[in-house]
C-alpha cells in the first residue's frame, strides 16, 4: 500500500479556516465549555483565551488538524495539549500564585515589597469542613474510645505511636481502629480504601 503524502493527512490553512468558519453558535458553546474545564486551575488563563490560543496555532499551522477528524475532538486536543504544557511551566515557575505582594506595606526605609500569602478557603469549604466533622462525631455515637483515636489521628499519630499515645495495647488499638474504619465506611460507602 503507497503511503499517503504528508500534506494530504492534514488540512491545509484554507481548509482550517473553512472549517473554523462553519462551526456554529453551539459549536462554539461546546468549544468554551472545553475550554472552560481545561483552564480549571490554571494560574493565568481563560477559556477565550484557551480557545483563542488553539485556534492561533491551528491557522498558523503550529499544531496540524488531521483530516477527517472531527473539528471539536481537533480542537480539544489542542486545547489540552497548551492546557497541559501551561500546568507544567506553572507548577516549575518561581512564582505562587497564593501570594500576594501588596504594593502599600513598603517600609519607607526598605523598598522591598511585603508578602503576604492569601486565604484559599472559602466560606463553603468552611461550612463543608464543619458538617463533615459533625457527621464524624454523631457517626461515633458517643464512643469515648473511637473519639480518642480520631484525635490521635488527627494529630498524625498512627501505629505504634499512636497506641503509646493512648496507652492502649495492640490488641485494644486493633479493635478500636477497625470499629472506627467500619463507622468511616458506612459515612462514605464510595471513599477510596487505601
Amino acid at each position: 500500500m503507497p503511503a499517503i503524502p504528508e500534506s494530504e493527512e492534514r488540512l491545509t490553512k484554507a481548509e482550517v479556516e473553512a472549517a473554523l468558519a462553519a462551526f456554529q453558535a453551539a459549536d462554539w458553546q461546546r468549544a468554551k465549555i472545553i475550554a472552560t474545564i481545561f483552564c480549571a486551575g490554571l494560574t493565568g488563563w481563560a477559556a477565550d483565551d484557551l480557545l483563542q490560543e488553539a485556534m492561533f496555532k491551528l491557522l498558523s499551522g503550529t499544531r496540524v488538524w488531521p483530516r477527517h477528524i472531527h473539528p471539536l475532538v481537533v480542537l480539544k486536543t489542542v486545547m489540552h495539549s497548551i492546557a497541559s504544557n501551561a500546568r507544567k511551566r506553572n507548577e516549575l515557575s518561581p512564582i505562587d500564585a497564593n501570594v500576594v505582594v501588596d504594593p502599600f506595606e513598603v517600609d519607607v526605609d526598605d523598598k522591598t515589597p511585603a508578602a503576604h500569602g492569601t486565604v484559599t478557603v472559602t466560606p463553603e469549604d468552611d461550612t463543608s469542613s464543619k458538617q463533615q466533622i459533625a457527621a464524624l462525631y454523631a457517626a461515633l455515637g458517643g464512643d469515648e474510645d473511637l473519639e480518642l483515636l480520631v484525635l490521635i489521628w488527627a494529630d498524625g499519630m498512627r501505629g505504634a505511636e499512636a497506641r503509646e499515645e493512648l496507652g492502649w495495647d495492640e490488641k485494644k488499638y486493633d479493635a478500636v481502629r477497625k470499629r472506627l474504619l467500619r463507622r468511616l465506611a458506612a459515612l462514605d460507602p464510595h471513599r477510596r480504601k487505601s
